[in-house]
């Protein structure tokens, strides 16, 4: 019973919410996003938020930056279920609720959600990162 339980929160899916956030890569709040593998976390709401319960944004290159939803995807509407860069290490993602964890390019490395994070959308203007859903 509690097996079948389980099966049934992982099949859940997150909101799906519209939004269009731009940063100033430049601003000194984002100096993360200077570096490979820096990661920002933005909130849901605000001038710069997105998503169901924030963005994660992280730098792979100078060129190329990709935005993911907090929401963990296995139990999304645990109000626990919100995803972080991992404090210990620094080398991937995990949600401290269910102890998944993901890789820097959204893919499970462990724990028991089954699917990647979502991802949205990212286009690069001189300094201004556009994330949109």
């Amino acid at each position: 019973m509690l097996a079948a339980c389980s099966s049934a929160n992982d099949t859940q899916t997150i909101p799906s919410i519209s939004f269009s956030t731009q940063l100033n890569i430049t601003n000194q709040q984002y100096q993360a996003l200077r570096y490979h593998n820096g990661v920002v976390t933005l909130p849901a709401t605000g001038v710069n938020g997105g998503g169901v319960k924030g963005l994660l944004v992280i730098r792979q290159n100078a060129t190329t930056y990709l935005a993911f939803e907090r929401n963990c995807p296995y139990r999304p509407y645990d109000a626990c279920s919100l995803v972080s860069l991992d404090r210990s290490s620094r080398l991937f993602l995990r949600d401290s609720c269910c102890n998944s964890q993901f890789s820097f390019q959204g893919q499970v490395l462990g724990g028991p959600a089954t699917r990647s994070l979502r991802q949205y959308n990212t286009s690069l203007s001189g300094s201004l990162l556009s994330i949109t859903n």
